[in-house]
């Protein structure tokens, strides 16, 4: 088997869902800033909205939910581009011009 990955879209909104296929299965992605937390925040749905995992914690150069048990097999990772350091802080809703999001898995 070969590693495989899906670039996954960042936008530049405090707060967004869409659909995805990871797997061939239909996913909802959203995510969102905490404010409080100050802190991107993910959950992942199945299509029909029945939650899978709620409230994840979005850590550059970590593999997120590579400790789950679900159907997914694979993890995400948030990749910095450029400097290693979390410019996110001074523009918290800039995730999608620090960072690229993939999901990998093996195909």
């Amino acid at each position: 088997m070969e590693e495989m990955y899906v670039p996954i879209p960042l936008y530049p909104d405090p707060d967004y869902n869409y659909f995805i296929s990871l797997e061939r299965v239909a996913y909802k992605l959203r995510f969102y800033y905490n404010e409080r937390m100050q802190q991107w925040i993910m959950d992942i749905r199945y299509a029909n909205g029945d939650p899978i995992i709620l409230g994840e914690a979005v850590v550059p150069e970590y593999p997120i939910f590579f400790d789950y048990a679900t159907e997914l097999e694979g993890f995400f990772w948030l990749h910095p581009i450029g400097k290693k350091q979390n410019h996110t802080v001074a523009n918290p809703y800039q995730l999608s011009e620090y960072y690229q999001l993939f999901y990998f898995y093996e195909g």
